[in-house]
């Protein structure tokens, strides 16, 4: 991230309680080696404190802090007649984004050098890496505790806590992102003294304090309440588009509308957009007639806030689109399944969970992987046919379908859907049996020999499995293929 006011950045370093191991004060010291041993050594300790940079400062007398000057002026160093920035990032490993700063300030001269560390791997100067172990530079190498947890911080930094957009005033901050939003999901008042939002903002990883009086905008907080997305190039391809066709395939489109807010800020609005746009039915309900979807809301609002919350958000130019067709909606999301399709119901991954969990303490999604299972006891409830879900290598699709008579289901559909039902009464540790799965489909007792026909083609199938290998017919119980015990 660029450096805007090296001025201000250097009144926040001298600030600071204690000289960090990410940071370096020198006095005059320009010893090419010397910086790249410690350049390699400040962004190791970057890494394992969390922090988003690395420094080291020329003009300030070590231990004191007092301001003394320099003659060392970056942008002139040469190590063997090449420019010092240069013969840095050759002998640097992994490419850094590096930062020369020369400067003057209540006339003295200063020099600061950043470092941006990349969270690949420990970085390396000359083939070798380095750490800081108390005011010395040593060979990581030395201090495997350090090289072990250095390795283990190198997994920790994901997407979104990347920068979206640096170097923002307060009230940048305040006209791009709406704050409003997150206190009005949070029933809290939103606080008149804009200091206390950007504080908030800051514990919860929204915004990042620049240390040059300003704040960093993340990929998290532009995600969940950018303004407009499109302001934002590390996001802007990631907005929703929703699509309405006019049949069953895409012949004929009749709509296509693109989102142009924060997940957060438009997440109940595009529910609502999409809702508006599905056909209805008029039910009875408490002795008024009311036109009600034909489709479940719960589980519509569940996929669509995992197909926002489980994109791949590496991936570029693509973005969540759903498309409402006559018979189905689809939901598709970049970035393949991190779940096999059998255990999608029960098992709990993500790979962006920092952002899972904001939309899950805004009230946006259920608790953490309660949506699905959910979703489908309201799907069996209004005896629609279960989702189906389809990975691919670059995406991941989810199809949520309108209502159907069990008549009308081919084989593949009964047994998927039996599947689903005996998953879900598994996880409420419960069984399925013929009577549950009748009552799935909605149909009366008279149907026993049409559903025991579908138990036996599920677990033909491979799908479920008797809960008690010595069972008899009549009061047969079962439970997901994968959870049959190894005795």
């Amino acid at each position: 991230m660029p450096t805007a006011n090296p001025r201000a950045l250097l009144r926040r370093l001298l600030a600071g309680s204690d000289e960090g191991p990410w940071l370096e004060f020198k006095h005059n010291n320009e010893d090419c080696d010397m910086i790249g041993r410690t350049l390699s050594a400040c962004a190791n300790a970057a890494m394992l404190a969390d922090r988003d940079r690395a420094f080291i400062v020329w003009g300030i007398r070590d231990g004191t802090r007092e301001k003394v000057g320099t003659s060392v002026r970056l942008q002139r160093l040469k190590k063997g007649g090449e420019n010092l920035q240069n013969w840095l990032s050759r002998m640097i490993e992994p490419k850094l984004l590096l930062e020369c700063f020369d400067f003057s300030d209540d006339g003295l001269d200063f020099s600061i050098l950043a470092v941006e560390p990349t969270y690949d791997r420990p970085v390396r100067f000359a083939g070798s890496e380095y750490i800081r172990i108390g005011e010395n530079v040593k060979p990581l190498k030395d201090f495997p505790e350090h090289e072990r947890a250095l390795w283990l911080a190198t997994g920790r930094r994901k997407f979104e806590d990347a920068i979206a957009l640096p170097n923002q005033t307060a009230l940048d901050v305040l006209n791009l992102l709406n704050a409003e939003t997150y206190y009005n999901l949070k029933s809290e008042p939103v606080p008149r003294n804009k200091t206390e939002i950007l504080k908030r903002f800051s514990q919860l990883g929204f915004v990042v304090d620049d240390m040059e009086d300003g704040y960093h905008i993340t990929n998290l907080g532009a995600l969940l309440f950018a303004n407009d997305i499109s302001t934002f190039p590390s996001i802007a391809t990631k907005s929703v588009r929703v699509i309405k066709y006019s049949g069953t395939n895409k012949m004929k489109s009749e709509s296509e509308t693109e989102g142009v807010k924060g997940y957060a800020v438009g997440f109940r609005p595009m529910l609502k957009f999409i809702m508006d746009r599905l056909p209805k039915e008029e039910r009875f309900t408490g002795g008024v007639r009311k036109a009600l979807s034909v489709y479940s809301e719960t589980a519509l609002r569940e996929m669509v806030a995992n197909a926002l919350i489980h994109q791949d958000f590496t991936m570029s130019g693509s973005g969540p689109v759903v498309e409402i067709y006559k018979d189905r909606i689809e939901i598709t999301n970049p970035g393949n399944s991190l779940i096999a399709v059998d255990r999608i119901i029960d098992e709990r991954r993500s790979r962006n969970e920092k952002f899972a969990a904001a939309m899950r303490e805004v009230g946006l999604c259920e608790e953490r992987g309660g949506g699905i299972d959910k979703s489908i006891i309201e799907i069996e409830e209004m005896a629609l046919p279960a989702p189906e879900f389809f990975p691919s290598e670059n995406s991941m699709r989810v199809v949520l379908f309108g209502p159907k008579k069990f008549a009308n289901l081919s084989k593949a559909d009964r047994v998927w859907s039996c599947f689903c039902h005996c998953v879900v009464r598994w996880l409420a540790h419960d069984y399925m049996n013929n009577t549950s799965l009748r009552a799935r489909f909605s149909l009366g007792d008279e149907d026993y020999q049409v559903v025991s026909s579908v138990i036996a083609d599920a677990k033909k199938a491979g799908r479920i499995a008797p809960a008690d290998k010595n069972q008899g017919n009549k009061y047969a119980k079962y439970i997901p293929f994968w959870a049959v015990s190894d005795d």
